[in-house]
């Protein structure tokens, strides 16, 4: 999964649960990403469903997602 963002701001994205990242380690191979930098996370190959947020504003809702994996 590619993560790219679009705002002005860096964003540190992240596995939930906050803050241990524990739910979908794969995702937490993407990190920091500063504005308009783009990258993929590791192989999501178990089915399930994955969320995750931005570290440093766990409780922004627009920050939020949610991965299902079939």
């Amino acid at each position: 999964m590619t993560f790219v963002n679009n705002d002005s701001r860096s964003h540190d994205m992240a596995s939930d649960p906050h803050p241990e990242h524990t739910t979908c380690t794969e995702l937490n191979q993407v990190g920091f990403l500063n504005s308009g930098q783009s990258r993929t996370s590791g192989n999501l190959n178990t089915a399930r469903t994955c969320t995750y947020h931005d570290h440093n504003l766990p409780a922004n809702a627009g920050l939020k997602g949610t991965v299902v994996i079939q």
